[in-house]
């Protein structure tokens, strides 16, 4: 059997802010020759800050807007690469990360997104993973993936037309939440999602969501499950309720608060969405 895909069908589509050179790239491949690789960098910056590449496989966007939902989509509707990783520039690739991208993707050539494994900088998992491929994703799956995990398929994926909501998301009005709709909409479009039990890289675990205080979580939240659900995002707010006091990250006498707190984040998001339909 012939293999759909090959290394060279791989573009990173890293996001980045206010560089002026490719000289953080060395960090995110320290084992591997980036000028080597296909890369488009969006970097968000200013007209006094831009990066100029002079290599043909390295092509860089410089833009003048904030948020991270729209570097996103800027890379997305500009990539030429078969298989596209989404990618920040605080990241580490793993040597081989290349060839375990193609040979999952030529195992599951239907795939629109697969999820790998990430880990801290510590060298441990970065959260719970399964230890085997799993193609049959449930809600919560996939509601978990990070956008730094997730690999693209565009020969599938651009049929989609599908984008990231840039109302979420770091630099937007609700800073995260942007993967768990774009991986909703792939797949409520039939799109086929599976997690894969490799790791491509390593992140810092002082993630975003990790800063955020609970009241804003759950404000986020509110707007998150709106976005996902519409009509049952209540019932999704106190799942997540309680998952968090079972997980001790909440106490009971929060909840009328959170729950404030989740209302107030559906109210914005409707009035938004509205605007923008």
């Amino acid at each position: 059997m012939t293999d759909i895909f090959k290394e060279s069908d791989i573009e990173v589509l890293v996001a980045t802010m206010n560089r002026d050179n490719l000289d953080f790239l060395f960090d995110m491949f320290p084992s591997i020759n980036y000028t080597s690789l296909n890369l488009l960098v969006v970097n968000q910056t200013t007209e006094e800050k831009k990066i100029h590449s002079e290599y043909n496989n390295i092509r860089v966007i410089n833009v003048f807007e904030k948020g991270l939902s729209k570097s996103r989509n800027k890379a997305l509707r500009n990539a030429k690469g078969k298989l596209c990783i989404i990618t920040d520039d605080d990241v580490i690739f793993k040597p081989d990360f290349q060839h375990k991208i193609v040979k999952a993707f030529n195992d599951n050539s239907n795939a629109v997104i697969i999820s790998f494994r990430v880990e801290d900088e510590n060298g441990k998992l970065y959260k719970e993973y399964p230890d085997y491929t799993k193609d049959n994703t449930s809600i919560f799956d996939r509601l978990n993936i990070m956008s730094v995990e997730m690999v693209l398929n565009r020969t599938v994926f651009d049929s989609f037309n599908i984008e990231f909501n840039e109302n979420f998301g770091l630099g937007a009005t609700f800073e995260m939440g942007e993967e768990a709709i774009f991986i909703n909409e792939v797949y409520t479009k039939g799109g086929k999602v599976i997690l894969e039990p490799e790791t491509l890289l390593s992140h810092s675990s002082a993630d975003t969501n990790k800063k955020i205080v609970v009241e804003d979580k759950y404000y986020i939240q509110g707007a998150l499950f709106s976005a996902l659900f519409r009509g049952n995002f209540l019932l999704w707010v106190y799942i997540k309720i309680l998952f968090d006091i079972k997980q001790k990250k909440i106490t009971i006498k929060q909840i009328p608060v959170l729950l404030k707190r989740a209302k107030a984040g559906r109210k914005k998001y409707l009035q938004l969405d509205e605007n923008n339909g």
